[in-house]
């Protein structure tokens, strides 16, 4: 009685899965691998009523052995096939993704680049169109004979001069700023020593730098983006850490370019800036760009503890 009962519940366990398992074809669109899991789980049913049939037989038409042995086989092949043609869609997906992500970088260094032409075209609209104007001006004032002028126009004059040649050293700045002719012509390792020079100069931050690729260089989409990155930090750490010192280290491992920035200064707590939504600009650009060159971005940080920011780029 106990099996009856057991193999009329797995009967209608079956049964059930069954009914599901096909209702749900037309919404995979008629895909062949839930096509022949299907047919699995119909045949599984098929066995599970020839079972509970048989406990009613009092002669048997066909053997019971032989009966489930070849639904077996067949739920076998069924399940075997379908798992193949599962395997491919498996196959598409990762392809699909791989795909898309490929996409999503070559779309976030397109962006980049852009933005990169852009400040090339106006660091040198700046520097060719401002940069002679304020040195004819310059020339100009100083073209005047002091010694005609009284005690305050020669002051005015004076000031004059000076105010112009701090103008045409900040538009200097700014042009390299917006595009680095260091990095151009002597690479990463020399423009970031220069940026950080000028950065920490009026400071009491150390800056030290350790670097093993001496004058290598790389292609430019990764020289650069690295320089905006790391030149993000240290603004960052000049503006809110408050740090005594600053460390870069970049070292090439394993066709890798391994960069470790860390600072000594107040840190900051990741998970409520991230909740609050106040992770700023600053480090999505940061992140943007490292995923552009394929690389990966690993910041630990906590209050009072400082900055440890570790960039791993591959190198192509």
């Amino acid at each position: 009685m106990l099996l009856k009962v057991a193999l009329l519940l797995s009967m209608l366990i079956q049964l059930g899965a069954a009914i599901i398992a096909v209702s749900l074809i037309r919404r995979t669109r008629y895909n062949v691998s839930w096509i022949l899991i299907s047919s699995g789980f119909v045949l599984m049913a098929a066995r599970r009523l020839f079972e509970f049939s048989t406990l009613f037989w009092e002669t048997q038409l066909v053997s019971k052995e032989d009966v489930n042995s070849w639904i077996g086989v067949f739920i076998s092949l069924l399940l075997f096939f379908g798992l193949i043609f599962i395997r491919q869609i498996f196959n598409w997906q990762d392809r699909v993704e791989q795909i898309r992500k490929e996409g999503e970088m070559q779309t976030l260094s397109a962006v980049i680049q852009a933005e990169e032409k852009a400040r090339q075209v106006f660091a040198r609209d700046l520097h060719d169109g401002l940069g002679p104007l304020l040195s004819s001006i310059k020339m100009t004032v100083s073209a005047v004979d002091l010694t005609k002028l009284d005690q305050t126009n020669k002051k005015i004059i004076e000031r004059s001069c000076t105010a112009t040649d701090e103008v045409i050293a900040t538009l200097k700045e700014i042009s390299n700023n917006l595009s680095p002719h260091l990095l151009k012509n002597y690479g990463l390792t020399k423009a970031l020593e220069t940026f950080a020079g000028r950065l920490f100069e009026n400071s009491f931050i150390r800056f030290e730098m350790e670097s093993d690729i001496g004058e290598k260089r790389y292609y430019y989409d990764l020289e650069i983006s690295l320089y905006r990155v790391i030149s993000e930090l240290m603004n960052n750490s000049l503006k809110h850490a408050k740090p005594q010192c600053v460390k870069l280290k970049m070292s090439e491992e394993r066709n890798l370019l391994r960069v470790e920035y860390r600072d000594d200064g107040c840190g900051f707590d990741q998970k409520k800036q991230t909740e609050k939504g106040t992770g700023g600009m600053g480090l999505e650009n940061i992140r943007s760009r490292i995923k552009s060159l394929n690389g990966w971005l690993y910041i630990h940080t906590k209050p009072e503890d400082g900055v440890v920011v570790t960039i791993h780029i591959p190198l192509r």
